[in-house]
């Protein structure tokens, strides 16, 4: 039954993210439309006279009929983009596709209407576009390959799928045409009782909206209160219009609009005093909440994500902040949402967005739309209340419960650091960070589909316990959300771009270079087979002391394998000697941990006591530098055993290999530097031609 469950819950996440695309152009629509709509009406240029010149009222009007020709055809736009983002490959015929039936689609029912029933009207609007885009996709990835008999062999392969996806259109025009009027009139019923409901209606929104983005399902609830009548059905100059989000624009293009906009808006107004003010003022808490010594480096994530909220509207840098290690927490910042749009409807703020509740959209569809139309000083006024209330509920709620979020402790990032260093880079930084993201994943056979939305990367795994989390916050994430079997992580801006450089390192693994190939490919660059060969490597113990197993280490990282195999000394003194002979490739900066590479590719990874991470380098002297050729009689470094006892902290000196499955062999109970232990290791072999 979990399975189950997770399998839907993945199927909505995909529709989620399918979305985004469409949605995506939103926000340019809404801005060309907004200055177009809000700097023609008479009412602004009579405020504004400087307004009233032909050549600019020209080009206002021009943006205005632009940002209106998107929200006219938003219908086909859904269509195609979802057919779009549902794709698995060649997703430019899924497009044309998703167009093509669409139309088909509308001209079915308007055909069936001229026939049987002229005096009727269907529009099924956006849940329409939904249907046909899903239907597509669904062809598209099943029969894009069909191979047709030989006479017919140009119509197949991709050429199959708008064919195939016109015909399906005829039939599931014909089925809505029977089964969309009843449904229309359930709708509309279903609008008017949640607009009976009034702001305890709003309140359910809010609060159902906010929990359900916790992971990423949000996409699938609003655009049906934007774009269908469960958001309202209103008339505007002479049109019958359904949806909040479609009724706002309608009006907002009508120059003969005159009072408040659409109740409609209370499906957006609650929005702005949450992501311009609460959230905010969580990130300040957050901030203040950290230790002293920790701000400068940790608190810009707080900072920088109250300011993208406040700003934009894009919450998912903040909230991830508090999701992860607090999920109750997250749970009543949504009631606390739910409560900004109770509040903003019993207040009669009547602002609409076009895609999120930022400062952006606030000025656009709210101060220069006017007052009278909008309430926008509402907003200030809820506004630093929801600040302050904010504030004091996360800071209470951090101190009292001790929440963990990032910053309250430092970790040790030597898996993650073990992994981005590993093996030499392109000097492409895309490439080499995809690469990473891929080690990170698991690896390419660990991996199914990965995808994005406008913040998150969205990879559908084999096996999610294998991610090391550590990378993706060196690449910037706030956190990773486990759905299913798979994950969501969030790289704001980013993901998108990572998600494209990763499908096509994925597509074209032929085509990596030779130094990325060895390690993560069966082919270097000339299509040549790479095999494990067992080879015996002599490592020298690093220290005197007693031999231990990695599984005898009290660190889940370490006695798990995670970083690969080896071997760990505990240590009788504080001298550290290299156990191979190479090159340092990297020193930490806390300097807990060596990286040294060998003339034939192995990485050792000279590792000095546990969680020693946190003495932030007091116990550790260093005797060489990043680029030093070392033999194993070099001195590497120093360190006070007793004050990493003193810390309470375990002093096992680990010699971890990093690039390899490798298995400690056996070795004496008692071991003096420069002992040899031998390590059965598997290396790659590249054959040559």
């Amino acid at each position: 039954m979990s399975k189950r469950f997770s399998k839907i819950g993945q199927s909505f996440s995909q529709l989620g993210q399918a979305f985004m695309l469409p949605i995506a152009i939103l926000p340019v629509a809404g801005l060309l439309l907004g200055l177009g709509g809000a700097l023609t009406n008479d009412a602004a240029v009579r405020a504004y006279p400087w307004l009233n010149q032909m050549w600019l009222q020209t080009i206002l009007k021009v943006m205005n009929f632009a940002g209106n020709a998107v929200f006219s055809n938003l219908a086909l736009i859904f269509s195609i983009g979802l057919a779009v983002g549902l794709a698995k490959g060649d997703k430019g015929t899924a497009g044309l596709a998703g167009g093509v039936a669409y139309l088909v689609y509308t001209a079915t029912i308007s055909g069936l209407l001229q026939l049987f029933d002229p005096k009727n009207n269907i529009d099924t609007g956006v849940l329409g576009a939904i249907v046909i885009g899903s239907v597509v996709a669904y062809l598209h990835n099943h029969y894009r390959k069909t191979q047709l008999p030989q006479f017919l062999g140009f119509f197949g392969g991709s050429r199959f799928i708008p064919i195939i996806s016109s015909l399906a259109a005829i039939v599931i025009g014909a089925i809505f045409f029977v089964i969309w009027p009843p449904i229309q009139g359930w709708l509309t019923s279903a609008g008017y009782a949640i607009a009976k409901m009034g702001s305890f209606g709003s309140f359910l929104y809010g609060f159902l909206l906010r929990l359900t983005g916790a992971v990423g399902l949000h996409h699938t609830i609003y655009p049906m209160f934007w774009y269908t009548a469960l958001g309202g059905t209103a008339e505007v100059a002479g049109k019958t219009v359904v949806g909040a989000q479609n009724i706002f624009f309608a009006q907002l293009a009508d120059p003969n609009h005159h009072g408040l906009f659409t109740y409609g808006t209370r499906f957006f107004a609650g929005r702005f005093a949450t992501m311009m003010f609460g959230l905010p003022g969580a990130a300040l808490a957050m901030y203040l909440c950290l230790p002293k010594k920790n701000r400068k480096t940790d608190g810009g994530l707080y900072l920088s994500g109250g300011l993208t909220s406040f700003l934009t509207g894009i919450t998912e840098p903040i909230e991830y902040t508090f999701l992860f290690v607090a999920p109750w927490l997250y749970v009543i910042h949504a009631f606390l949402d739910g409560c900004s749009f109770y509040v903003a409807d019993i207040m009669n703020i009547r602002i609409g967005n076009s895609f999120s509740g930022g400062l952006i959209d606030y000025l656009l569809f709210g101060v220069l739309q006017g007052r009278d139309k909008t309430n926008w000083p509402n907003v200030l006024i809820m506004g630093v209340i929801w600040f302050f209330l904010y504030f004091f509920v996360f800071t209470f709620c951090i101190k009292k419960f001790h929440v963990n979020i990032p910053g309250m402790q430092e970790t040790d990032d030597s898996t993650a650091d073990a992994i981005m260093n590993n093996g030499p880079k392109t000097g492409d930084k895309l490439y080499d960070e995809s690469m990473d993201i891929i080690t990170a994943l698991g690896g390419m056979n660990n991996i199914q589909t990965v995808s994005a939305c406008a913040t998150r990367l969205r990879v559908a795994l084999k096996d999610n316990s294998k991610v090391n989390e550590g990378v993706f916050k060196k690449l910037g994430a706030p956190g990773v959300l486990k759905v299913g079997s798979g994950i969501q992580a969030i790289l704001g801006g980013k993901a998108d771009i990572y998600s494209q450089e990763i499908n096509d390192i994925m597509a074209h693994p032929d085509q990596q270079p030779a130094a990325q190939s060895v390690t993560t490919t069966n082919k270097t660059e000339s299509g040549t087979n790479t095999k494990h060969v067992a080879k015996t490597v002599d490592l020298a113990s690093p220290v005197n002391g007693k031999f231990a197993n990695l599984s005898e280490v009290n660190d889940d990282v370490f006695s798990q394998k995670m970083m690969g195999e080896g071997f760990g000394v505990q240590p009788a003194d504080g001298e550290i000697y290299s156990p191979v002979s190479g090159t340092v490739m990297s020193i930490f900066k806390t300097k807990h941990a060596i990286g040294i590479k060998t003339q034939d590719g192995l990485e050792v990874m000279l590792h000095m006591g546990l969680d020693t991470v946190e003495l932030k380098g007091k116990t550790f002297t260093i005797h060489v530098k990043e680029g030093d050729k070392v033999a194993v009689d070099t001195h590497l470094a120093t360190v006070d055993l007793d004050q990493i006892r003193d810390a309470g902290k375990d002093p096992v000196i680990l010699t971890l290999i990093t690039n390899t499955n490798d298995y400690v062999d056996k070795a004496s109970d008692l071991v003096q530097s420069g002992d040899q232990i031998k390590v059965h290791a598997k290396v790659f072999e590249v054959l040559t031609k």
